[in-house]
């Protein structure tokens, strides 16, 4: 509810419970008031004359229930708000045998400023009203308001007493200093007009929604008397633009600094550090008696980088990464940037518990030194902070995370300052251990939950660190699924999935991966189609995985060299007894359960052995990304896909070749291979707009069932079936995607070769509204004779290319 609507709802329940007043005590509301007042007044003055109960014989009335007066000019302040103590200086009264009430006020020492204007903007009686007392509350008001204009740097007010006049209230004004030119010195990295709104404060900055909520209306009700006000704070007097200086219309004003030179460098200094990051920059400026301001800016250059907690050989590795020499400009973004691309590059490396970069140790002020003809010095001096008592508290605390991680709290970035030097935190890594949730829900399986899990051991001399990985899955026993008349395959379908295997990186010689795997689950060549949480939640919501699946029993040994960031090439050698599956009756699905099982294609049985080598590119990958997979195929990479595909140009891409012998499809050992190569490329247009291309090409001689080519569905020429186009040995497909902000239009181009004969190319358009750089709705349709109006759609949570 609004706030004033409530204060006047309150204000009309008290008074209605107000008892009426005698009639022979009634008069007009304006005398009432009138009354009021003067009775304040009486009230204050008695007081001041020694009445120590402070309260007329009237009306027994407290002077601040009765002197509430109305906002001079738009301002009144709580007397007890010390904000500007530092500015106002005691009242220092003198005694000369007279009452304390001034009658007078006389302002001394203004030099830019005339006492019109003064009077003006506090609210101050003319010059010509010198007969009337001024009262404690209007003395204590004034030099209030005084105060917070921000015009003075001093304000000093004395009462004086003189036998033969009246008593008489002094107040001395010092100035905040006049500009008439300002110049910046020293940037390099940083811009003067960057600079000019630290500096200067807008004198009248605009009100904004949050500031007037945040408004108080205080409501005062007098029981004895039945009176209720309502009493609402103004805002401070603000002066006139024309008389501050500021910068206006691309140009520099001259006037008054307001709020002092001091506070607006510190202000500068600020910035400079807390926001704009650069955190060893100082500031210093002279101010010259004619009001030419010369402002010095360092931005901050480190002295040295040193590396605590390794020996000197991995400290120098450390340095190297992190690409901070000394002289370089420090911003807390680069070195943030460079922890990380250190963490990137020595994955073996961690960043450990610090002290933050702003550097709690220290505190920085601008401090002011004149000389005799009147310049100004400002500078920025740097103190040691006051160490606080604290009890130390020991925590003890088990579990996976104190176990893998080390307990390191999240968010430290291993990084603090001494002086200009940065000190980088480092400490061996502990075992990594890593568990992801699997929840496979296939037309074969049904529902299958399972984990993966991956233990990663470094070792702090960068010379062999040892990976040991594993996975299962469960098909469980849900609604009644079932192989028609087959309880045997039914119960073989149903067999725990399992997945094991260990590898090795050995840096020294270039060895991203060396190891095997051994295995007995249910797998699928279509990855590069879908992505594994896709086709699960659409297995589980509408029956269409859009996969096929098969038993794969057996072993893979592979190796992996990575001779620069974005180049690797492997090796892998397989040994696999592959089996074919049925889909389940009835389908275990939210919608659509009534509909036939989902169909899965059968696959060439038997024994398999082949090698498959490889060459991958992708210039977003960094040294420490990680490589491979236990699901790993010769359909898809090794490589991560890069997350930030619209923020900077990306090209990757692979080619793989595999060479074999299995049954063939007259049931005899056949030889037979397949390459398979595949090219993506991101190109922002600008931060919201990018253009996704993707070329994906595969030929192959003799293949099995299982490795023959096919397009058609997500993502393999959207708009059409799954596989509408299959049983070939070659395909071609190419897609290209530009998004502007969250939406986005695509086309698939494909075509099939099959039967000595390349189909005709089919063309798939659509669009794409994006939630995300990977979650996305799309909405595709095929152009050819069997186009409709109604679109395959898809809310997808990966991306394949």
């Amino acid at each position: 509810m609004n706030r004033l609507a409530l204060a006047l709802c309150f204000i009309s329940l008290t008074a209605m419970g107000q008892t009426p007043p005698d009639a022979g005590g009634s008069s007009a509301p304006s005398d009432r008031n009138a009354a009021g007042t003067s009775t304040a007044d009486d009230t204050l003055r008695h007081a001041q004359e020694g009445n120590p109960s402070g309260t007329s014989s009237e009306g027994n009335v407290t002077a601040q229930d009765s002197s509430d007066s109305t906002c001079p000019e738009g301002f009144t302040e709580d007397d007890g708000d010390l904000s500007d103590s530092t500015v106002l200086g005691a009242l220092q009264v003198e005694v000369d045998g007279r009452g304390l009430t001034p009658t007078g006020l006389e302002f001394r020492g203004l030099q830019r400023l005339t006492d019109t204007q003064v009077r003006k903007l506090v609210g101050a009686p003319p010059t010509e009203e010198t007969s009337r007392p001024l009262t404690a509350t209007q003395v204590q008001s004034l030099l209030h308001r005084l105060a917070r204009t921000g015009l003075f740097a001093r304000v000093e007010p004395r009462v004086r007493v003189s036998d033969p006049g009246p008593a008489l209230l002094e107040v001395t004004l010092q100035e905040n200093p006049t500009l008439t030119s300002v110049e910046f010195e020293g940037l390099q990295d940083l811009r003067p007009d960057e600079l000019w709104d630290a500096l200067f404060e807008r004198s009248s900055p605009p009100l904004d929604e949050d500031d007037a909520e945040d408004e108080v209306t205080t409501l005062r009700v007098h029981k004895r008397h039945g009176r209720v006000k309502v009493v609402s704070p103004c805002p401070a007097p603000r002066p006139p633009r024309t008389w501050l200086a500021r910068r206006e219309g691309g140009a520099f004003r001259p006037g008054i600094m307001l709020g002092g030179l001091d506070a607006a460098l510190d202000r500068l200094l600020k910035t400079l550090r807390e926001d704009d990051g650069y955190l060893l920059a100082t500031v210093s400026a002279t101010l010259s008696p004619a009001g030419r301001l010369v402002v010095t800016v360092d931005e901050g250059r480190l002295e040295s980088v040193e590396v605590r907690g390794v020996d000197e050989p991995m400290a120098s590795r450390v340095r190297e990464a992190l690409g901070l020499e000394p002289g370089d400009v420090f911003l807390r973004s680069d070195a943030r940037r460079a922890m990380e691309r250190m963490e990137s590059r020595l994955p073996f490396l961690r960043a450990v518990d610090s002290e933050d970069l702003q550097d709690d140790r220290t505190r920085v002020r601008i401090v002011e030194e004149r000389e005799a003809d009147g310049t100004r010095h400002y500078s920025t001096k740097e103190e040691p902070r006051r160490g606080s008592r604290r009890h130390e508290r020991v925590e003890f605390e088990l579990g996976w995370s104190r176990m893998f991680h080390g307990g390191s709290g999240a968010g430290s970035d291993g990084l603090s300052l001494e002086g200009k030097r940065l000190i980088v935190h480092v400490r061996p890594r502990p075992p990594d251990l890593d568990v992801d949730l699997l929840p496979v829900h296939t037309q074969v399986t049904g529902f299958a939950p399972g984990l993966s899990a991956s233990l990663r051991i470094f070792d702090p001399r960068d010379r062999v660190h040892t990976t040991l990985e594993g996975a299962f899955f469960i098909p469980l026993r849900l609604g009644g699924q079932r192989i028609p008349d087959d309880p045997e395959g039914t119960r073989s379908q149903r067999r725990v999935n399992l997945l094991g295997g260990a590898k090795v990186q050995l840096p020294g010689l270039g060895l991203e991966e060396l190891g095997a795997q051994v295995h007995d689950f249910i797998d699928t060549l279509d990855r590069w189609r879908l992505g594994d949480f896709d086709s699960y939640f659409y297995s589980f919501l509408i029956n269409r995985p859009d996969r096929d699946y098969f038993r794969r029993q057996g072993f893979t040994a592979f190796a992996t060299w990575r001779w620069a960031e974005s180049w690797l090439a492997g090796v892998e050698v397989r040994g696999d007894t592959m089996s074919s599956l049925q889909s389940f009756t009835p389908p275990l699905s939210l919608f659509r359960s009534d509909d036939p099982p989902f169909p899965n294609a059968p696959v060439d049985e038997g024994r398999f052995r082949s090698a498959v080598v490889r060459l991958e590119y992708s210039g977003a990958a960094e040294r420490g990304t990680r490589v491979g997979s236990l699901f790993r195929t010769p359909e898809t990479s090794l490589f991560e896909r890069h997350k930030s595909w619209k923020r900077e140009p990306a090209l990757r891409g692979f080619v793989t070749l595999e060479v074999g012998e299995g049954p063939g499809a007259g049931g005899a050992d056949a030889r037979f291979w397949k390459l398979v190569g595949d090219v993506a490329m991101d190109v922002p247009m600008n931060w919201h707009t990018g253009l996704s291309l993707r070329l994906r090409a595969a030929t192959g001689h003799d293949l099995p069932l299982q490795k023959q080519e096919a397009l058609g569905g997500w993502t393999a020429l959207r708009g059409f079936g799954f596989k509408e186009f299959r049983g070939g040995d070659s395909s071609v497909l190419a897609s290209a995607e530009y998004r502007w902000h969250g939406l986005g239009i695509f086309a698939d181009l494909g075509s099939v070769h099959a039967a000595s004969a390349w189909s005709d190319p089919r063309l798939g358009l659509g669009g794409s509204l994006h939630l995300g750089d990977a979650v996305r709705f799309e909405a595709a349709w095929r152009i050819d004779e069997k186009a409709q109006l109604t679109p395959e759609a898809r809310l997808l949570f990966n991306r394949t290319f």
